[in-house]
């Protein structure tokens, strides 16, 4: 009886083992990431007009979009049927989704039918490729 599933395994290429090195490195050292964040929180306080004024336009919205891991807005295109159907989804939405869409369909000027909300994912699906437009909205209100 020959237990193949038991033989040795090859070793890892170079790049795995690098990468897992320097990831277990970062994880050892938190004290130089906690003296840049200390850093950066002292100098926060020296210049509170530029830090204060995005965050004061965002809070009087009724809606929050977070943006994504690598730190652009959540605003995705999709075709379906084919490619015939073209949809542009917005993600990462917290607060009240009614208040975004009638803004979005205000500022796109577009109907009921063409700007409809998910509410089991809490996305924002728009008919057509409108990312860029979707975008100047989204910046215009600083997010």
């Amino acid at each position: 009886m020959y237990l193949s599933f038991l033989r040795p395994l090859a070793l890892p290429r170079a790049a795995t083992v690098q990468r897992f090195l320097s990831t277990t490195a970062t994880i050892r050292t938190p004290r130089s990431s906690t003296t840049t964040e200390a850093a950066a929180t002292t100098s926060a306080p020296s210049n509170p007009s530029s830090q204060a004024a995005p965050v004061a336009t965002t809070a009087a919205l009724p809606y929050l979009i977070k943006r994504t891991a690598s730190n652009s807005l959540p605003i995705y295109l999709l075709r379906k049927r084919g490619g015939n159907l073209h949809q542009t989804k917005l993600r990462k939405i917290e607060g009240n989704l009614k208040a975004l869409r009638a803004e979005l369909q205000a500022a796109l000027e577009l109907g009921d039918k063409d700007v409809v909300i998910n509410q089991l994912t809490k996305q924002i699906i728009i008919r057509g490729h409108r990312k860029p437009e979707v975008a100047k909205f989204l910046e215009e209100r600083h997010f």
